[in-house]
């Protein structure tokens, strides 16, 4: 009796041990590299982030980098124990191929669960339905060349020379040392995204401005509309090291937090209500009112106004319409977060790179001659093809937006591996180091289909594709047939904006900001280089990848 009562209570305990670590512990996906000793632990790769998170204040690029470890384009990552395995993708025709051409086995994910907290509404958060597009299409004149160079570019120049004025007074006071600009270009940033949505000024830099001159502390309703942004930032970075993200990003909504969303919806509301009130007086005496446009909530909201209008039901009341409260949200976070990042690396790699920063120089004064600076509608407009070299090595090397997330609809297959319905694809958008060589028969046949289009070259071998960890503008440099220099936007891949129906759709509106932004900053300034001390280009990763420093030396030009 007692043999036997043992005999079971070790079956039971072996049991146990085989259903916890089913149901617990990381199940690989079979084929594709893994961390064997993350295998065998209950938080599977949790640690070893946490701990390159402490060491190098990012875990993003550097766990992706193992695919060079193990020889590999394609491994696994155990992010926490009760889901399927992360598959990462380190391959730049991959990771340009897929969000491009096959969108009807990927779709969005919510893994990361920022805007599917913030923003549940917008498109950003939605699967790829009738709905999404329905929405996607009511903001996609947004974007349009028109519309943006008409409305949109006169608001941003406008934020651009703001910037050039912090400068020019925090200049004398520096005593020619460096400075710190990294808060600058988030204030500038957030007012030109928010004069480009909303047609009113937020004043933050005028404020600061203010301060630096009268030496007194100034109230303005964009410091807690500039709070929101930092808080989406940081429900960014709730799932590193989290066994539960959920629970970690739901202990963030602290009091102070509740504040900035509340302000950020009464802000939001003045918004809507101003455009809607303007726009129900101009359509009553006009049959379009597209004049009247002063930014890109007043082109929205005249739109739905007038489908209403034809169908003969009452205006809408904008401020109840979940959707476009929650997209208006997502279009100013996006326009200003990714460009400030942008700006601060872009910054970094010039002063790092005085024979680009003077080449850059010389072609804007040879583009735009005279002592003043060029009009906004010349520096939209102007062809300068060592500018868009410059932006789109920028692009490249800062990597401000690490990754992209997708989610398998279907079973399917990437580089020949197995991928079942609901992984997780982490897209590595980084192109700073050449990616582990892939058999051309294991790509998908809309990878080799692009592949045969574009020549059959292979771009790793291509000379402007060498020594990727320099900033190189002249890579995207080439000779036309009449002997000329012009830019060539498809000298590499670029993935920084993502591809296809889920891609960045400000896209556009963050090119010309920072169009916009870096031309008027290096024809005003010079960027000297600043001590060591100051000059780290670690990261501090959260949802985006800044920099951890971003100091200058300014000379005035």
């Amino acid at each position: 009796m007692e043999l036997s009562l043992f005999v079971d209570g070790v079956f039971l305990i072996i049991l146990l041990r085989v259903l916890v670590k089913r149901l617990f512990y990381p199940r690989p996906l079979p084929g594709i590299p893994y961390n064997k000793d993350a295998a065998k632990k209950f938080t599977g790769d949790l640690q070893g982030i946490e701990a390159t998170y402490e060491q190098l204040t990012e875990w993003m690029l550097p766990i992706g980098r193992r695919s060079l470890q193990y020889g590999s384009p394609i491994h696994q990552i155990f992010m926490n124990p009760f889901v399927k395995p992360f598959v990462v993708i380190d391959d730049p025709r991959e990771v340009s191929d897929i969000p491009l051409r096959r969108s009807k086995e990927f779709d969005r994910s919510a893994a990361d669960g920022v805007f599917s907290n913030i923003a549940p509404h917008a498109t950003v958060a939605q699967q790829m339905t009738p709905e999404f597009k329905a929405q996607r299409r009511m903001w996609q004149d947004t974007m349009h060349p028109n519309f943006l160079w008409r409305v949109v570019a006169k608001n941003i120049y406008a934020a651009a020379k703001d910037l050039t004025r912090l400068w020019e007074a925090r200049l004398p006071r520096s005593d020619g040392s460096p400075i710190d600009v990294g808060e600058d270009f988030s204030l500038a940033s957030l007012d030109a995204i928010w004069a480009a949505t909303s047609g009113e000024r937020l004043g933050l830099v005028d404020t600061h401005i203010l301060m630096l001159e009268s030496g007194k502390k100034v109230e303005t309703p964009g410091v807690a509309t500039h709070g929101v942004a930092e808080y989406i930032g940081h429900l960014g970075s709730a799932w590193r090291g989290s066994i539960w993200p959920a629970l970690t990003r739901w202990r963030m909504k602290t009091s102070k937090y509740r504040s900035y969303m509340e302000a950020k919806d009464r802000e939001l509301d003045k918004i809507l209500l101003n455009a809607s009130a303007r726009f129900q007086t101009v359509l009553e005496s006009s049959d379009d009112g597209e004049e009247h446009d002063t930014c890109a909530m007043d082109l929205v909201l005249r739109r739905n106004m007038l489908i209403a209008r034809q169908a003969g039901k009452p205006i809408p009341d904008p401020t109840t319409d979940a959707a476009m409260r929650d997209e208006l949200l997502v279009f100013i976070y996006g326009g200003h977060d990714t460009t400030s990042i942008t700006l601060q690396w872009f910054v970094k790699f010039i002063t790092n790179n005085q024979e680009a920063q003077n080449r850059l120089r010389v072609s804007l004064r040879s583009a735009f001659p005279g002592n003043a600076l060029p009009d906004v509608e010349d520096v939209v407009t102007k062809d300068v093809p060592y500018l868009n070299a410059t932006i789109e090595e920028t692009l490249r090397r800062a990597s401000t937006a690490g990754h992209i997330l997708r989610l398998a609809t279907k079973d399917t297959e990437v580089l020949g591996y197995k991928i079942p319905t609901g992984t997780v694809i982490l897209f590595l958008t980084s192109l700073n180091w050449h990616p582990v060589p892939v058999p051309e028969e294991q790509r998908s046949p809309t990878s080799r289909a692009a592949f045969e289009k574009s020549g059959s070259i292979d771009w790793t071998r291509k000379p402007n594709a060498q020594v990727l960890e320099k900033f190189v503008p002249e890579r995207w440099l080439k000779v036309d047939n009449n002997g000329d220099e012009v830019f060539d936007p498809n000298a590499l891949f670029q993935n920084a904006f993502g591809g296809g129906t889920r891609g960045c759709f400000g896209r556009r509106l963050a090119m010309m900001e920072l169009r916009i932004m870096i031309t008027l900053m290096v024809m005003s300034f010079k960027f000297l280089p600043v001590p060591t001390e100051l000059n780290s280009f670690q990261v501090f990763e959260q949802r985006l990848r800044p920099p951890r420093q971003c100091f200058v030396k300014l000379e005035a030009t």
